[in-house]
């Protein structure tokens, strides 16, 4: 009987303000006929509501209703200054779990922002670096011509290929900048 005692005394403040499901309610109800402690603490409960509704209405009547609600309104309909406005924005956006999804979401902006350069050509924020290299002539003279067009750069690269000494390429270099 202890364990259900613990369990109705739970709920008897719910069920003296008529929170509970009327299935529970009536559970409430027998056993408070059965058991006296029960019985007991439901009537400390009364006089605690009791005393509080005593309390209360006797200290809002000495408020005047009137002022009181015109000032209430004056609050409600008050324009707030726009750093108010601002800061209570932000106080409501940047919550921890917003935050925890907004860096990655920044992150992944930025990379693709980022990227545009590679996908659409001339459409990048930064300069790029690349470079290509233009010509190898692999007849004996063992030369690579590198030219960067943005820094007007050219790089003659004079190399030592023992492998080439051993087979010649027949075929003429390409003007294509790619690898």
């Amino acid at each position: 009987m202890m364990e259900s005692c613990a369990n109705i005394q739970e709920h008897l403040g719910a069920w003296l303000d008529g929170e509970l499901a009327p299935v529970v309610g009536e559970r409430v109800e027998l056993h408070l006929k059965q058991c006296p402690l029960c019985l007991g603490e439901k009537g400390r409960i009364e006089r605690i509501n009791s005393t509080l509704k005593n309390t209360l209405a006797a200290e809002a009547a000495n408020i005047p209703f009137a002022p009181f609600w015109a000032g209430v309104h004056a609050r409600i309909v008050e324009e707030r200054s726009w750093q108010v406005r601002v800061v209570d924005w932000f106080r409501l956006t940047l919550t921890p779990p917003r935050l925890a999804w907004a860096i990655p979401a920044v992150i992944l902006l930025l990379l693709g922002v980022l990227s545009l350069e590679r996908f659409v050509p001339g459409l990048g924020f930064g300069q790029t670096n690349l470079a290509s290299v233009e010509s190898i002539d692999g007849h004996g003279m063992n030369v690579a011509l590198l030219r960067e067009s943005q820094t007007k750069t050219t790089i003659i690269w004079l190399f030592e290929d023992h492998e080439a000494e051993t087979e010649s390429t027949p075929e003429p270099a390409s003007a294509d900048p790619a690898f």
